[in-house]
């Protein structure tokens, strides 16, 4: 295997994690989002007024979409080598309010110091000076 093979392989495993990361966001936020107008929205119409529609809609559609979430946080968590306990802690945090957003800035932060960290401070092919 060749250097260049090696880079484009580094390359593409950039862009497969940099694309697990927004398919990652985009279902947190939308999970999120949806769970928080379910929870302070939809629960209490539904108490006070005996207005269902909302929880109706959104209680469907957050979860549907929270399954989706779960296959695309086990994936991103995987490709980060999140340890098990805290992978949990991530797929659970579409079932508590405003967790999920949490989970995405903490998963987001950890992806930023993966790819800090595998980015070589100087390119491998620039010459160094002796001094």
């Amino acid at each position: 295997m060749s250097v260049g093979d090696r880079s484009e392989n580094r390359d593409s495993a950039k862009s497969s994690a940099h694309s697990a990361l927004v398919r990652y966001r985009v279902m947190a936020y939308t999970t999120a989002v949806l769970l928080i107008v379910l929870v302070f929205v939809g629960v209490p119409l539904q108490v006070w007024d005996h207005e269902q529609w909302v929880v109706r809609i959104v209680g469907t559609a957050h979860g549907y979409l929270y399954l989706v979430y779960l296959l695309i946080a086990f994936d991103f968590t995987r490709r980060l080598r999140v340890p098990l306990f805290k992978m949990i802690l991530v797929l659970l945090a579409g079932t508590i309010p405003f967790c999920a957003i949490v989970a995405e800035r903490l998963l987001t932060r950890r992806y930023a110091r993966m790819v800090q960290e595998d980015t070589p401070s100087v390119p491998e092919s620039a010459p160094t000076t002796g001094g």
